[in-house]
């Protein structure tokens, strides 16, 4: 399944011959094995149809029955796992300036102090369509049909198999097990709380949501107010951060955004119309003032800015936009008399490019893995042919699964100036479906500074990864 290429058996040979001749400390040895390699999946075990790409890092000589490990899986759906492989989690990671902002091309790979490997094995799967994961041949010859595994139920039960097959074949059955989702793959995480311990008798002791696009049935229609709700905290975060509201541009100003949307903007919003509203225009310059808009438009929006508009309109008469997936970005428009431009969605547009060198360097060179299929960062083909008509994967999901299973603690983080996935809709929809006791006892929920990669902020994923090892050590 998995193999140690000659260049790293030599690096490893190398390296216990200098540490022998006291050339190296014993810190400086190596302590983790890295490896690549495909897994055969399918419904019947004795007739694969496909085979998922993954990248492995094993702490040497660990205790399997205390050391965790974690599978990660990204979102999309159609995103390979290499975001959170070198961005975020993995023992190396793209040398960016820090800010949010990306490095220059080609970007470079440099040890990552944040790194989980620390606390955690790491497993990082590439579902079908992305990265290299592929259909395999089928009796005639030809791949078969991949959108059978473009679909939210049949998506989660392939990450299944492949976590059941990889605890077999690696003897970890008895470790304490994770699993860790961005966007998309926070929806995957929910589900598959619930899934591996039903349908794969794995009982899961963490799981964990990264910037989390959770199945929720919220209408985003004129008639409900949870949408503006829920994005308004975002947006008076983003609004702080260019001191358009006068208020701290830390986490600190977060409870007092959510105090007013909970509040004063949910009862304006209900009230508008009412001939007992007091003062619609009071009401509209309140909001404007807080999320850094003109009143005259809030008032002709009511009070309802949805994330788009608010990307191209807060630093519009700058002639400038923000970055839905991180607000603290912005750029000049290039096109302003468009509405509703997408271009600076970077995460879209701009990161594969980033990441996508210096990864295929380090699989090719460091890893040995080579083949000629071409490595599929962000499959915008898989992610348009995705079947999303199944229900799995909302809150109701993971409440369950931390009801079921006393062993099951969640962690919840996300970006503070994220208007993809904003963080107070995940906090509300879970407080709302998290109900019992027991369940609420172990659902913990982060915020930093940052967009949807949050962690390319490097306070922030230094804050992030040590709220993760204190999480996995249980002193939450």
């Amino acid at each position: 399944m998995t193999y140690l290429p000659l260049s790293r058996l030599f690096c490893a040979l190398l390296a216990a011959f200098l540490w022998m001749a006291g050339a190296v400390t014993a810190q400086e040895a190596p302590t983790w094995n890295a490896s690549a390699g495909m897994m055969p999946i399918g419904e019947d075990p004795e007739r694969p149809d496909a085979e998922l790409f993954h990248v492995d890092y094993i702490k040497n000589g660990a205790d399997p029955a205390t050391r965790p490990v974690t599978f990660l899986v990204n979102g999309g759906p159609g995103g390979a796992s290499i975001f959170l492989h070198i961005a975020a989690v993995g023992p190396l990671t793209i040398a960016t300036p820090g800010d949010g902002t990306f490095p220059a091309v080609p970007a470079t790979l440099e040890k990552n102090s944040d790194s989980w490997i620390d606390f955690t094995d790491l497993v990082f799967i590439d579902p079908v369509g992305t990265g290299y994961s592929r259909m395999l041949p089928g009796p005639d010859g030809q791949p078969g049909d991949p959108e059978k595994y473009y679909a939210v139920d049949s998506d989660m039960h392939t990450i299944a198999w492949f976590i059941r097959q990889w605890l077999t074949a690696n003897d970890r059955w008895g470790s304490p097990k994770a699993l860790a989702g961005e966007s998309y793959g926070g929806q995957r995480v929910s589900g598959l709380s619930q899934i591996l311990a039903q349908d794969y008798g794995i009982n899961l002791n963490m799981a964990i949501l990264i910037s989390p696009a959770l199945h929720t049935e919220i209408p985003d229609t004129r008639y409900s107010i949870l949408r503006p709700i829920t994005l308004f905290p975002t947006q008076a975060a983003i609004a702080a951060h260019y001191g358009l509201n006068g208020e701290p541009t830390g986490t600190e100003a977060l409870e007092e955004f959510e105090r007013f949307a909970l509040n004063e903007l949910a009862s304006g919003l209900v009230r508008l119309g009412r001939s007992d509203q007091v003062s619609t225009k009071a009401f509209y310059d309140t909001v404007a003032g807080m999320i850094g808009l003109d009143p005259e438009y809030v008032a002709r929006k009511r009070a309802r800015i949805g994330d788009q508009d608010f990307a191209t309109t807060i630093l519009q008469n700058k002639g400038l936009m923000i970055d839905r997936y991180d607000g603290t970005i912005a750029s000049e428009n290039p096109i302003p008399e468009l509405a509703g431009l997408n271009v600076m969605d970077r995460s879209l547009a701009v990161l594969t490019g980033v990441l996508l060198p210096p990864f295929m360097d380090y699989v090719r060179g460091e890893l040995g893995y080579v083949t000629d299929r071409s490595y599929i960062p962000l499959s915008i083909a898989v992610n348009l042919a995705w079947d999303r008509s199944s229900k799995a994967g909302g809150p109701d999901d993971l409440a369950l699964a931390l009801t079921q299973n006393p062993d099951l603690r969640a962690l919840v983080v996300h970006g503070m100036h994220d208007l993809a996935t904003p963080y107070f809709l995940s906090k509300y929809v879970l407080e709302q479906s998290v109900v019992t006791p027991g369940a609420r006892e172990r659902l913990y929920f982060g915020v930093y500074p940052g967009g949807h990669m949050f962690y390319l902020q490097k306070a922030s994923r230094a804050e992030f990864a040590a709220d993760v090892r204190k999480f996995y050590e249980g002193a939450n």
